[in-house]
């Protein structure tokens, strides 16, 4: 009866862990393509806006790369 028992659990355990592994597919760690590209593009534009040097300027190139961003996304839904 224990054997049994025994049994039962570590088969019930591996079948959790077997579909926990298999939920986790390379094409669902991934993520979203277009809104991965829409994040690229917005950390080169804010990159490039680190190099201006007046600080209102700087302001103004990052918040039209957040705008930027933001309607790639849009576009991607």
């Amino acid at each position: 009866m224990k054997r049994t028992s025994v049994l039962l659990r570590f088969s019930l355990a591996s079948i959790v862990c077997l579909g926990t592994l298999a939920a986790v597919s390379p094409a669902s760690a991934r993520g979203n393509r277009c809104t991965d590209r829409c994040a690229d593009r917005y950390r080169f534009r804010k990159d490039a806006c680190k190099s201006i040097p007046f600080k209102n300027a700087r302001h103004r190139c990052e918040d039209t790369a957040k705008r930027a961003k933001d309607e790639c996304k849009r576009r991607c839904r």
